[in-house]
């Protein structure tokens, strides 16, 4: 089995903005890190133009609440009885009076500025307050669990058994209203939101097994929640903290408006807009502009906080970055079929809500490489997809690329009849969009299975498959596009439908078995509904004759005692029970494709092989064309008919199985296969490839794989190889691919 690579970068996978070189300035490391932390967090704010405009209004209310009082002085309460009300937007009494005048002759301008530093300095405090209180408290109850959480779970019940809003109301109407006093209030009335908050999201975490490894080094109980706990919970306190920033500031409001929160002389929004209730009609700018101010407020509090969320949390930062681009279009590049030279992300770490890997544009130096590749030969009919990509080149200097054979014509010239492939892949490519532009880590993949065939993507982690796979099944995550290429399926273009379309394909026409049915499979549905679903929504069954029919699907792939544990839930199956579930699923309508995403991943080897039997049986049972994703060479050996080797998201290698294996034509085939123990080898150190596959954001010139290449020369750094023909229905990727075939 080749053993998969995850010697990759955690700053990338957690989408950080690459660091600065040091600039030879001779400050400290810690220096650096601060400048860099504050570069990257002002970045991730300037990519985002409605969390820019909030921060700005917020930090100008704050402006106007600190220097307010300098600014104005005693404007807001002098008052001018012979001319008051005076309309607004108008300069002829100074800026003060350009919002107009109340019924006092007070300007509406200077109120709302020393209005702002009354409001914040309730709404601030009380959310302060109740954030620490609450947050600290909630961790500590959830870490420990027990007569703590429940103890800490009833005192949070007692509180919000009052609203906040009427408490307020019988605290200050006890006694006398003041800005100390409507403070305590809301801060005692809200803290249980985030002691609910924190505790829930703790007590999640104290049964995970870093936290168990924690124990295990002796850890305090604080010190594991300051280091694991509170960096998980904290986003969402933020979140939460945020808008409950708008509801204090809206309650203060609500309170003075009933004449029980602030008291003149102090002024505040609220009070304004009770002011100013009486006069609407009259002088209506006395009551609009501190209501405007609330809601414009109120909105960029809330904004704030969804950008604060996403930026605070390492698994959802990076997508701050994204340029915005078409989620199901297909962006066709401008020259050629492919999209880039660069290499490929595993999919699953997109999937999961993380940056690939690595990630940024080829350089210069290295496309004017690629610009030198020669074109090339036209393909014979028995193989597309071993089609070259195009090298891109001047109009006026390149050769027009030769048309493509027919999909039939391969499977003609293979079988020795007329068939044509279910699935033909041809020039996919695939950009992940990044903070530093699109990434290519899909490039140029070809390929062909038809009905009763199975064809196996084999590579280390990291070398495409599973991006290939979605991009074909229209799963990819939003951070990914499809620039190039086509699917088709028995002649219909994949890439190109729409979402009904899409749909409507999507089960009788293409199925994707996912390598973790745990995840797959909905947790708080039982088992016999989740098969019946795909009945119900394509041939409109009833829901008793779906019921039947996932009963039966069930006894197909061998759940024992099926009619009674179609009532049982994903958790209550063994890991290879859950997998027969998954195929179930995806075989329910007879698909013509079938994509198996490393399905026997995480599964003993009994049950590995009790899986693939399976995949199999229902492959010759249904004619269905079988897609194999897995780096496991002994699995491609026994179960597959044709396998396409990719490294670094291109195929370099295509054939069959048997003919691959037995004599392999390209270097990086040769040392997978070098690298599986053997009998002979006992006693002896194995082979293994050096190195890791290339980072995308620093792809070699020339060949992807010659860093590693025991064969690589001075060409391989100059030319990129394309995949050609070295053999019957054999193809490679490597400028000495027929020196490894003659020899």
């Amino acid at each position: 089995m080749l053993q998969k690579n995850n010697g990759q970068s955690d700053g990338a996978e957690n989408g950080d903005v690459p660091k600065d070189a040091d600039d030879g300035s001779g400050t400290s490391p810690g220096t650096d890190q601060v400048v860099t932390a504050r570069r990257r967090w002002l970045a991730l704010l300037l990519q985002d133009r409605f969390a820019c405009a909030a921060v700005l209004i917020l930090i100008g209310v704050a402006l106007c609440a600190v220097l307010g009082p300098l600014l104005i002085g005693d404007l807001a309460t002098r008052q001018n009885l012979r001319d008051p009300g005076r309309s607004p937007f108008s300069l002829d009494h100074g800026w003060a009076f350009f919002l107009g005048s109340d019924s006092l002759g007070r300007p509406v301008a200077a109120r709302l500025i020393a209005a702002a530093g009354t409001t914040l300095s309730v709404a601030v405090p009380a959310v302060l307050c109740s954030l620490v209180v609450g947050s600290v408290w909630g961790m500590w109850a959830g870490y420990h669990g027990g007569w703590r959480e429940n103890v800490s779970l009833r005192i949070a019940d007692v509180i919000l058994s009052f609203p906040s809003l009427l408490l307020a109301v019988v605290v200050l109407y006890v006694f006398s209203p003041s800005a100390s006093g409507i403070v305590l209030v809301l801060a005692v009335a809200r803290i249980p939101v985030y002691l609910r908050t924190a505790r829930a999201e703790s007590a999640e975490l104290r049964s995970r097994l870093f936290m168990d490894a924690a124990r295990t080094f002796g850890t305090s109980s604080w010190a594991s929640i300051r280091r694991h706990v509170a960096p998980t919970v904290l986003p969402t306190l933020l979140t939460v903290a945020a808008l409950d920033f708008c509801f204090v500031m809206l309650t203060e409001s609500s309170l003075s408006f009933l004449g029980i929160g602030i008291q003149p002389p102090d002024v505040s929004w609220g009070l304004m807009v009770a002011q100013g209730r009486q006069e609407l009609q009259s002088s209506w700018w006395i009551a609009v502009f501190p209501g405007l101010a609330i809601v414009v407020t109120t909105v960029s509090a809330t904004v704030l906080a969804a950008w604060a969320r996403l930026a605070t949390d390492p698994g959802q930062r990076w997508r701050h970055g994204l340029r915005r681009g078409g989620r199901g279009g297909l962006r066709r590049p401008t020259g050629g079929k492919g999209a880039g030279q660069s290499s490929a992300a595993e999919t699953a770490a997109v999937v999961a809500g993380a940056e690939p890997e690595h990630g940024t544009a080829p350089s210069g130096p290295e496309i004017e490489h690629a610009r030198a590749v020669p074109e090339a030969a036209p393909h014979p009919p028995a193989l597309p997809e071993a089609e070259a990509e195009p090298a891109p080149a001047t109009p006026e200097s390149a050769p027009a690329p030769a048309p493509a054979p027919a999909p039939g014509d391969r499977a003609s010239t293979r079988a020795g009849t007329l068939t044509v492939d279910t699935l033909t892949v041809d020039g996919l490519s695939v950009d992940i969009r990044t903070a530093t532009g699109p990434v290519p880590v899909v490039r140029g993949v070809s390929f062909a299975v038809r009905s009763g065939e199975t064809l196996a993507l084999l590579g280390e982690s990291g070398c495409g498959k599973s991006m290939t796979a979605h991009a074909v099944a229209g799963l990819l995550d939003p951070a990914a596009e499809v620039v190039g290429g086509q699917a088709l399926l028995e002649g219909e273009d994949l890439l190109a439908l729409g979402a009904r379309a899409r749909r409507r394909l999507a089960g009788p026409g293409l199925a994707i078995v996912f390598q973790d049915a745990l995840s797959a499979l909905n947790p708080v549905q039982t088992v016999g509904a989740q098969l019946a679903e795909p009945f119900r929504i394509h041939e409109r069954m009833s829901r008793r004759a779906a019921r039947a029919k996932a009963v039966e699907l069930m006894e197909r792939v061998g759940i024992p005692e099926a009619r009674s544990r179609a009532g049982a839930y994903p958790h209550q199956f063994s890991g290879g029970m859950r997998q027969r579930l998954l195929i179930a699923m995806a075989v329910a309508l007879r698909p013509k494709v079938l994509l198996a995403d490393e399905p026997t991943t995480a599964l003993d080897v009994t049950v590995q092989a009790q899986v693939m039997d399976l995949l199999l049986e229902l492959r010759s049972e249904q004619r269905m064309a079988l897609v194999l994703i897995t780096h496991d060479l002994g699995l491609v050996a026994e179960h597959a008919d044709r396998v396409a080797v990719m490294y670094a998201g291109t195929v370099v290698e295509t054939g069959p199985v048997a003919e691959v294996f037995g004599k392999p034509n390209h270097p990086y085939t040769r040392g997978l296969l070098e690298s599986v123990p053997a009998e002979q080898h006992k006693g002896s150190r194995l082979n293994s490839i050096p190195g890791s596959p290339p980072d995308p954001r620093s792809v070699p010139s020339g060949c992807a794989f010659r860093m590693r290449c025991p064969m690589a020369r001075d060409l391989c750094a100059t030319h990129r190889p394309v995949l050609e023909t070295t053999g019957a229905d054999r193809a490679a990727a490597c400028h000495f691919g027929k020196e490894l075939a003659d020899a």
